[in-house]
């Protein structure tokens, strides 16, 4: 076998025509695979730069920038929950078409604790959304004007790695009272929560042997007659808002019971504009407000800074 190998490349050398043709079919060949193999490097890299491009890993709330909120009606005394969605969407059309395993973490400032409902978990692509819930709990007494935050972090492990924080700051603006506003795109109302945890009266106007600002249990306050607990409220609320954005559903039992109102006239007609009302201890309530402009989300504190319906609390 050595021999005629030997003896093959003894003839090649030795006749330049065969030696031509050797070196091209050897160029031709080499040629051949070299496209091929360039052709599936070219592939793979195709694949890589596509699938990265389409790595959708995103959140409602946390952003790659650290976005930050801020709660500005924190009630400083009961826990505060908050629903964070992932997705691993582009659009409504598009997403990811591979599982996405992810980690969360939470650092929380003096004075309050972060709770997750979970550690991790994975973004599957039948659904393309997983959600879980940072809880803040206050571990001392906070007082009107106080805050406290939190720090949410959403990491993607696999198949690519991608960093989601969010900063929530939480301020009591009155102690024991919480605000938000709920809303969606198209859904023709909106509804303004309150939510007080306050479990004691105050009372507003002086008798007998009380006086402006103490405070009453609740067990006490059921014992005073209808004239003196008259004086006495929980909290008083003022809600305030834009006619030409919204309009007041008039039949809710707050505005039935309010104790003052203001009203603006447009076009003729007169629209309440503000109205002021008690609202018990331990209590929360939902006040629904129509929407003009139904394209508009107004969800308060998550989707804008600023309410569409102020809130004054004493």
């Amino acid at each position: 076998m050595k021999k005629k190998l030997r003896r093959t490349f003894q003839y090649i050398k030795t006749h330049k025509k065969a030696r031509i043709f050797s070196i091209a079919i050897i160029s031709v060949v080499s040629l051949f695979f070299l496209v091929n193999f360039s052709r599936y490097v070219k592939q793979i890299i195709e694949n890589y730069i596509t699938r990265t491009e389409r790595f959708y890993f995103n959140s409602d709330k946390l952003t790659v920038d650290n976005k930050l909120f801020e709660i500005n009606y924190w009630p400083g005394a009961a826990p505060y929950e908050i629903s964070i969605t992932l997705n691993s969407l582009d659009n409504a059309l598009r997403g990811t078409d591979i599982n996405i395993d992810y980690t969360v973490s939470c650092q929380a400032s003096t004075g309050v604790q972060c709770q997750l409902s979970k550690s991790g978990g994975t973004i599957r692509t039948n659904t393309h959304k997983d959600t879980f819930t940072a809880t803040v709990v206050p571990l001392v007494p906070f007082e009107d004007g106080d805050s406290a935050s939190i720090t949410v972090t959403a990491k993607a492990s696999e198949p690519f790695e991608k960093e989601l924080k969010g900063t929530f700051k939480f301020i009591v603006g009155h102690y024991g009272l919480s605000y938000k506003i709920q809303d969606a795109v198209k859904q023709p109302y909106l509804e303004a929560v309150i939510s007080n945890t306050d479990d004691y009266y105050v009372v507003r106007t002086a008798f007998g042997t009380y006086s402006v600002g103490d405070r009453i249990s609740s067990a006490k306050y059921n014992e005073l007659s209808d004239t003196d607990k008259a004086k006495c409220a929980s909290a008083i609320i003022k809600l305030s808002f834009d006619p030409d954005d919204l309009r007041l559903d008039m039949t809710n039992y707050y505005y039935q019971n309010k104790i003052a109102e203001t009203i603006e006239p447009i076009g003729g007609f007169d629209y309440v504009n503000s109205f002021t009302f008690v609202i018990k201890p331990q209590t929360s309530i939902a006040i629904k407000f129509y929407k003009l402009h139904v394209e508009n989300d107004y969800s308060y504190p998550f989707n804008t800074s600023q309410p569409i319906v102020d809130i004054e609390a004493s």
